[in-house]
């Protein structure tokens, strides 16, 4: 998963050995810092408390139970290293500190007199960068139009991944998501259940909410009732997306078509976008659009892959004119074939399930090639672009 930048919202903080007047003052010192709870725990349930929650920053009571303290902190050191923890005093002592900073504490706090070195430390922990090589692979389907197939491709995708890997389907299509009808599930609870509270998604949550396809896919899907779709936040789906590759190795995302400013942050933080088109005219011209729009977003070509769904031998737009003019090779085509695909869809069956041995399966599970080997977006045996003029001149805004 790649890193943004971007704060998730607020900080998540644990509160470890603090009594109710130390609650307050961290209370009026990180009100609008940190998501924190309603309660300090003790020490000793502290351990699997940060093991559950993955908060950013565990504040500790410090001087009434030092040595617990202390033992803490050469637990936490081990068993989560990214956290950020923070020692709390009701007074300053050289010795104390020197202690606290020798078993891992990254601060030492006297409130209200270090108030504003409490707030920066947790903003920074809020900011700081994730280790990415423990998370799993982002993989975000999105179309160049409506109906073009990225439910489809994304659900089938996720199937095949899952017989050897542990796999999430984020429905983040909120115009029109149909995940769990592709997929023929019931979901648990749905997206729109958890973005309320998505600064405290965490695996258990998530394992929690989805729905299981018989392929062992995990699916998180959208309500059924579109009147319960609002606008999405940005920070909460980057904090959903963060907890799904932290539980899963395959994050797949069906971003549908609809690209609002929680699509664009899917996109950001993708570590390969599958960009699906068709070959005729509206589909290229909006792959274009999706392509620029992807480069203003700072996203690096080599990260997307172009995949050409309902190709035939009659398409009206040949594969080497879609080439040349989104100038970057085709990674993959998928056939045609209505009749497999429309039984698949309406029985609510993976295709592989109605006809293995058919072209469109053989195409759909080649796909896993594109998520495992390296792919170079830029393609120098391409067809040479349409001459100013030609074909495609006012379809790209060329004429």
């Amino acid at each position: 998963m790649r890193n943004v930048g971007t704060a998730r919202a607020a900080a998540s903080v644990v509160l470890v050995g603090l009594d109710a007047d130390a609650m307050g003052m961290v209370r009026e010192t990180l009100a609008a810092e940190a998501v924190l709870p309603n309660s300090s725990i003790s020490f000793g349930d502290a351990i699997s408390a940060v093991k559950r929650q993955r908060p950013d920053v565990v504040i500790v009571g410090f001087h009434q139970a030092m040595d617990a303290a202390l033992a803490l902190a050469q637990a936490l050191v081990k068993e989560s290293p990214n956290v950020t923890m923070v020692a709390m005093a009701d007074q300053s002592n050289a010795e104390a500190i020197l202690a606290a900073m020798r078993v891992g504490y990254k601060e030492f706090v006297v409130l209200p007199d270090d108030a504003s070195r409490l707030r920066q430390v947790v903003h920074d922990a809020a900011y700081a960068p994730d280790d990415d090589d423990e998370k799993g692979l982002v993989v975000s389907v999105i179309g160049s139009k409506g109906g073009i197939g990225t439910t489809l491709i994304c659900s089938h995708l996720a199937a095949e991944m899952a017989a050897i890997h542990r796999v999430i389907l984020l429905d983040l299509d909120f115009a029109m998501g149909d995940a769990a009808s592709m997929m023929d599930v019931v979901p648990k609870d749905t997206l729109h259940d958890l973005l309320p509270r998505a600064d405290r998604v965490d695996e258990r949550m998530l394992t929690g909410s989805v729905a299981v396809h018989r392929s062992k896919v995990h699916v998180l899907a959208q309500p059924n009732d579109v009147d319960k779709v609002e606008e999405s936040n940005p920070d909460d789906i980057y904090m959903v997306i963060n907890a799904s590759a932290k539980g899963y190795q395959y994050v797949l995302m069906d971003i549908g078509s609809y690209v609002d400013a929680g699509a664009e942050m899917a996109l950001s933080v993708s570590d390969i976008i599958i960009l699906v088109t068709a070959p005729d005219v509206i589909a290229v011209r909006n792959a274009f659009r999706r392509l620029k729009l992807m480069e203003r977003l700072g996203i690096e070509k080599e990260r997307i892959r172009l995949v050409v769904n309902r190709q035939s031998k009659t398409s009206f737009v040949p594969l080497a004119d879609i080439q040349s003019n989104l100038g970057m090779k085709i990674a993959a085509t998928i056939v045609d074939d209505p009749k497999t695909v429309d039984t698949a869809i309406n029985e609510g069956k993976l295709i592989r399930d109605i006809n293995r041995k058919s072209e469109v399966a053989e195409n759909i599970s080649s796909l896993v090639a594109m998520l495992t080997s390296d792919f170079d977006g830029e393609d120098d045996e391409a067809p040479k672009e349409e001459p100013a003029g030609g074909f495609f001149s006012t379809l790209f805004g060329r004429g």
